[in-house]
């Protein structure tokens, strides 16, 4: 089989623009962004009073207009904390036949929303700021792999596709995800807390996107409330048994974000793209950014595992990451998409290669997450 040939493989880095071609916003769109934060109150509902704030910025003209939205809460019960709540889910024990996939296919297509310019490479590049010393004591081991020449560029873009990629975060800290669909968001299962209050699958977890060193979110910020899984993580902190084979979840949102970020379409890893150098990654990692800031590397080959079957396998790259990086998604583009799709997310490391998790089970999460929550 011949790559040139074959539609159904992700392009090359020559041929992206056959997928995505850069444009401007096709309309100037004054939306609203929801944010969420959580209190302990009283008897009654605490009351909330708004006051909107011009900030001045440097530079001038309409798109550096700034405000401060200060909110003050009173009837709150100070020194309580609050989270978000647990949420429900369920477990996906059957796989949706390959043949009927094209019957679902509107449910794994990528979106991009008309007020957002897209970039098919995001555009400002910013300088990398290392936490973690490159010269390594050799006699500690270190929870990542980072290969000669770190090739994470980190970035600050808002445009389409780079508006779906954000930060999660649990009680484990924070990691890295990607939106699949309006309310959809695909990450990692090692960074669910499996162990709720009773009567939950989960606890809690937020997600921001295009999240950047904790300012307010560009398109506000949002929390999950119900989840999708195969086989749950044990939560000991390591992959372990079946685990790199499972390590993806896909959780629905309250708000329907993805409508302002846009999303990713899902697509099944085959190892007939094995050794093609056609990948893509995005997350937080903790030595560059602390988890402040994306990271992103380009064209990049997978390898999925032979001895597993392409429904739920390990997928190892040489891409460089670092925890954080965890439920980052790998993705390529295909012609004729208007945007990338997403087959494996980011899952363990080890001295010798980097570990993703994906395959049809994925998919099969994507498509009952979107049909049963649309």
């Amino acid at each position: 089989m011949t790559v040139e040939n074959d539609s159904s493989r992700p392009l090359s880095r020559g041929d992206i623009s056959r997928s995505l071609e850069a444009r401007p916003a096709l309309r100037d769109d004054l939306a609203r962004v929801t944010e969420s934060f959580f209190v302990v109150g009283g008897e009654g509902a605490p009351e909330v009073e708004t006051t909107v704030i011009p900030v001045e910025s440097a530079g001038g003209g309409r798109e550096s207009l700034q405000y401060e939205i200060r909110l003050q809460v009173r009837g709150v019960r100070l020194g309580e904390h609050a989270s978000p709540p647990p949420f429900g889910g369920e477990a996906i024990e059957e796989r949706i036949p390959e043949e009927q996939l094209p019957d679902y296919e509107q449910l794994l297509t990528p979106f991009v929303p008309d007020h957002l310019a897209v970039e098919p490479r995001p555009q400002r590049l910013l300088k990398v700021l290392k936490r973690i010393p490159e010269r390594l004591d050799d006699r500690t081991r270190y929870n990542t792999t980072i290969f000669d020449s770190d090739d994470r560029q980190v970035f600050q873009d808002t445009s389409y596709p780079w508006s779906a990629f954000g930060r999660c975060e649990t009680n484990f800290g924070p990691f890295s995800g990607v939106m699949i669909g309006p309310r959809h968001l695909l990450t990692c299962n090692h960074g669910i807390d499996w162990t709720p209050p009773e009567g939950f699958a989960a606890d809690w977890l937020t997600f921001t996107p295009a999240y950047f060193d904790g300012n307010a979110p560009p398109f506000g910020s949002t929390y999950a409330t119900h989840v999708y899984w195969v086989h749950k993580d044990n939560n000991n902190g390591v992959s372990d048994g079946e685990e790199g084979q499972y390590d993806y979840v896909v959780l629905v949102l309250n708000d329907r974000i993805g409508e302002s970020t846009g999303w990713l379409g899902t697509r099944r890893y085959t190892d007939d793209w094995d050794t093609l150098e056609v990948w893509w990654h995005i997350g937080y990692p903790a030595d560059l950014t602390s988890m402040q800031r994306p990271v992103f590397q380009s064209w990049f080959a997978l390898d999925g595992d032979d001895d597993q079957d392409d429904a739920h396998q390990i997928v190892r790259h040489r891409a460089d990451v670092f925890p954080g990086q965890s439920g980052g998604p790998m993705f390529g583009f295909w012609e004729g998409d208007v945007g990338p799709r997403a087959v494996a997310v980011q899952s363990w490391q080890n001295s010798e290669t980097n570990g993703a998790s994906g395959g049809g089970d994925l998919v099969d999460l994507a498509i009952r997450a979107r049909g049963d929550h649309p």
